[in-house]
């Protein structure tokens, strides 16, 4: 099974200093064998997501679990 990173662009964050920041914005991970299974997946298991207000969604797989700070 693959690993997929699923984030999006709408919205913003805030700096330290409460200045606002347009970025993209990590949703979550999921699993599956494709990018669609493993959002289903992903939303299965994270049931809030269907009251949040994101239209577009954007997946990545992972080809490593490695990380590095």
């Amino acid at each position: 099974m693959k690993t997929y990173i699923f984030y999006t662009s709408e919205g913003y964050t805030q700096e330290p200093n409460n200045c606002d920041v347009e970025n993209c914005q990590v949703i979550n991970w999921g699993k599956g064998n494709t990018p669609e299974e493993a959002f289903e997946n992903l939303k299965k298991e994270n049931e809030y997501l269907e009251d949040t207000s994101f239209d577009d969604v954007i997946s990545q797989e992972l080809v490593s679990k490695k990380q590095f700070y």
